[in-house]
């Protein structure tokens, strides 16, 4: 049985490119390297390319019919056209990274990527002047600038009070102020979105447009910092297509706006840090506080104080980098809100509690035990919110005690704590997904990355590991099928608008049920594709 070694414990000099693992390949696995990197599978390369060019302008097309239906006065009328452009979307998009996917290496990098970056840019710059159609968070954002820049605290007082009423005018409320959403809820944003916002609101006041076209800059960061990032991995960077041409981020930071961008760039931006540590540290020497585990730590705390959520993936991060980035990463975080508080005023929004104990959306197991047991038997929501509650924390201290396989295991783990979240919370907004599709590229087939035990050589493709048990997983199987689950999840999650288009407070039993049983069986139906890939 063939099974890779961790990184050698020896860090390298620098300027030296460090072996991270050694052992051997059995002969299947070598055959399916060999193919994939030295064939691209039926279709010839020329065929690919045209497909590819087509695709890319279909997608434009459907993003240009998505600007013409965006309306924010008809936002609910919108909702239907918008889940139905989106499917077609979405499918175009699966078959783009089918054909990227499956050729390897075989595509010639440089138009590859030039290619992926212009149907990306453009597809974001069409949406950038649509109005904010799905979602009215932006123009939360735009307020809170409004406010911060007046030198007034928006942790201090709502939208509504009656100390702010200075800072609208009879133009205001009917450009912005009608569509801000809790005017009577003091903000919920973290202290790093809330100056992200000031500094955009400095630049351009009063400007949903300029909003949206710094949440698209840091998008399009994001598409850059995941090229560099598979390329650290050994993996084609045009894999970066599952991410840069996914109708998700297009959708939600484009036309939406939200400020969820800036979490996934700093995510990023975290893992490039961590990769790098692991290569230039070894095994045994990434528990050391580097200059590198330094940098990753500042990346995690930004990534928490644009979105609280990715106070997750400490968890993922402790084994490998010890306690020393943990902390740090949470006194990033301290730091700064501390210093923000200070000097503008203000104290945490008791909206936070309500928002944890009342809000729900998008949620579908939430919804089957909510609905299929406790409201039936009179018991309300709150046995299933202290349920799913303890379930997470139970999974993040797992991951967190779990011991590694492999130097990357901090990848995986960070995925599995994302899927967990959107699984088990209560709500989960679409623009929540956009968080778990960064990982994706790096697990889909052929070679992705494994969840537990991924080793990878610089400058090849990720290696298939055997598990201890030589179970079926052991080529993958069970990463790559979570990975399918996970891009078919991105899907699955749009459908949630249905419920506005509807105008109904849950979406409908039939609907949660293919949700869920889409997203649970995609890993095992994909299966034979990975045989035929791999």
């Amino acid at each position: 049985m063939a099974v890779y070694a961790d990184i050698a414990a020896t860090p390298t000099a620098p300027g030296d490119r460090a072996e991270n693992v050694e052992g051997t390949l059995s002969p299947e696995d070598e055959s399916g390297i060999e193919k994939t990197d030295k064939s691209s599978g039926k279709l010839s390369l020329r065929l690919r390319w045209v497909l590819l060019i087509a695709v890319g302008l279909l997608s434009l097309g459907g993003y240009y019919a998505v600007w013409r239906v965006s309306d924010v006065n008809r936002a609910p009328q919108a909702y239907g056209a918008f889940v139905a452009l989106y499917v077609a979307l979405f499918a175009l998009y699966l078959l783009a990274c089918y054909l990227v996917l499956s050729a390897g290496r075989a595509l010639s990098l440089k138009p590859m990527l030039l290619l992926i970056g212009i149907v990306a840019a453009l597809a974001r710059a069409l949406l950038v002047p649509a109005p904010p159609t799905l979602s009215n968070d932006i123009y939360r954002y735009v307020w809170d600038g409004r406010v911060m820049s007046a030198g007034i605290s928006p942790f201090r007082y709502p939208p509504g009070a009656p100390q702010l009423v200075g800072l609208r005018s009879p133009e205001y409320d009917r450009a912005l102020w009608q569509y801000i959403n809790r005017k009577n809820a003091i903000t919920i944003y973290p202290a790093g979105a809330e100056l992200f916002y000031e500094g955009v609101y400095t630049l351009v006041p009063d400007s949903v447009v300029a909003m949206k076209i710094a949440m698209v800059a840091v998008d399009l960061a994001s598409c850059a910092a995941l090229v560099l990032l598979l390329a650290l991995l050994g993996m084609p960077p045009a894999r970066s297509i599952v991410y840069a041409w996914s109708p998700l981020p297009v959708m939600e930071f484009s036309s939406s706006g939200h400020v969820e961008a800036l979490s996934v760039l700093w995510t990023l931006l975290a893992l490039i840090a961590g990769v790098l540590a692991v290569r230039r540290y070894g095994a045994g020497g990434q528990r050391r506080f580097t200059l590198l585990s330094l940098l990753a730590a500042i990346c995690l705390g930004a990534a928490i104080l644009a979105k609280l959520i990715p106070l997750l993936l400490l968890a993922g991060w402790f084994r490998r980098f010890g306690w020393r980035v943990s902390l740090a990463a949470v006194a990033v975080f301290g730091v700064v809100s501390l210093i923000f508080i200070g000097a503008w005023g203000g104290y945490i929004s008791p909206f936070l509690g309500t928002y944890l104990g009342s809000e729900e959306s998008n949620a579908p197991f939430f919804y089957i035990l909510k609905y299929g047991i406790t409201t039936p038997l009179g018991l309300g929501d709150g046995p299933v919110r202290l349920l799913l509650g303890v379930s997470l924390a139970a999974f993040a201290l797992f991951i967190l005690l779990r011991r590694e396989h492999g130097p990357y295991d901090f990848i995986g783990k960070s995925f599995l704590l994302v899927g967990a979240y959107l699984l088990l919370a209560t709500s989960t907004y679409a623009w929540y997904a956009t968080w778990l599709l960064l990982f994706v590229p790096l697990f889909l087939p052929p070679n992705g990355l494994l969840i537990f035990g991924s080793s990878v050589k610089p400058g090849q493709s990720s290696l298939p590991v055997r598990t201890a048990r030589g179970k079926w997983w052991r080529a993958g199987h069970f990463s790559h099928g979570i990975a399918f689950a996970a891009l078919a999840y991105t899907g699955l999650t749009f459908l949630g608008y249905l419920g506005f288009a509807w105008q109904v407070p849950i979406l409908p039993w039939a609907l949660v049920a293919l949700q869920v049983c889409i997203v649970g069986l995609s890993g095992v139906l994909c299966v034979p594709f990975l045989n035929r890939s791999t």
